[in-house]
């Protein structure tokens, strides 16, 4: 019997080994988000609040379209102006129109959305690294390769 299959507690086999992948990956990535999100709680974040802060600090100080930010989440969500508003109203983040294109409205992150992740940076990734600790460096670089993989057919 599958280790995953015992965790669900199933009677029965899974009706295909892509289905018991699929719900190992989606078992893995809801036990491994959870420390995660008590860190992003403990800052009044979710996951895809502190995603879109991470997307416009790479933008180094450019304003980004919330078409072009909903396109690089980690995770798809259905209304990213919801989280841009949020975000605004917490002084994290700031609207603007494009100055070359009126149409267009730019998403910036604020002096106080950048000390933010200043200070969520340390916690965060000491969390990332504990999370896969005991996988080795071969190990991680196979699961990257693999997760990847599995995401060209969709």
């Amino acid at each position: 019997m599958s280790t995953l299959r015992k965790d669900l507690q199933l009677s029965r086999d899974f009706d295909s080994p892509e289905q018991e992948a699929l719900l190992n990956l989606l078992r893995t990535a809801g036990h491994l988000a959870g420390d995660l999100d008590r860190i992003f709680k403990t800052y009044g974040l979710s996951q895809p609040l502190y995603n879109v802060l991470r997307i416009l600090r790479g933008q180094q100080g450019e304003g980004l379209p919330c078409s072009h930010i909903g396109e690089r989440m980690v995770t798809r969500v259905p209304d990213v102006t919801r989280l841009i508003d949020k975000l605004i109203k917490l002084g994290f983040a700031s609207r603007e129109r494009s100055t070359t294109d009126r149409r267009v409205v730019l998403i910036s992150i604020t002096r106080p959305g950048l000390a933010l992740l200043a200070k969520m940076d340390k916690p965060v990734n000491e969390q990332d690294r504990a999370a896969l600790a005991h996988l080795s460096a071969r190990e991680l670089k196979d699961l990257n390769r693999l997760l990847v993989k599995a995401r060209q057919n969709s």
